[in-house]
């Protein structure tokens, strides 16, 4: 980003992803600057400043938020390997979550600690919506 009144001004904050695109569509709609311009200055290209704007538009900029930031599902634990898992967990309905993990990591070559391998089973083994209660 090369704007130099948003660096400039002690409010605004570069790392503020909401804010530099919202300054950027306040920039090309209220200071009428071109749209390619302002782009540039804030490190988009001419669609996004379209995009950004028709976001904004339809929603404010709670729009333009990203979502929940950090993984979006499992990257070991994959369905494929819980597959693995409820087959052994089948034939071995006793097996524990330790050997469970010895046997991934001698079996597929995956490392995984036992509590991460319970957490799935057990969120399957609760009911849809059920409420857990502490005592």
């Amino acid at each position: 980003m090369v704007d130099e009144v948003f660096l400039a001004s002690p409010f605004c904050d570069a790392r503020d992803v909401v804010q530099v695109e919202y300054e950027m569509v306040r920039r090309v709609r209220g200071d009428k600057v071109l749209v390619a311009q302002g782009a540039r200055a804030f490190g988009h290209h001419r669609r996004a400043v379209y995009e950004i704007a028709a976001a904004l538009d339809a929603g404010g900029p709670g729009t333009v938020v990203s979502g929940k930031p950090g993984p979006k599902g499992p990257t070991k634990l994959t369905d494929e390997v819980m597959g693995s898992v409820d087959a052994w967990r089948s034939t071995e309905p006793a097996i524990a979550a330790l050997q469970l993990a010895a046997r991934l990591r001698a079996e597929v070559g995956l490392v995984v600690h036992p509590r991460s391998i319970e957490r799935p089973l057990v969120r399957r083994r609760e009911p849809q919506g059920a409420v857990v209660r502490c005592p």
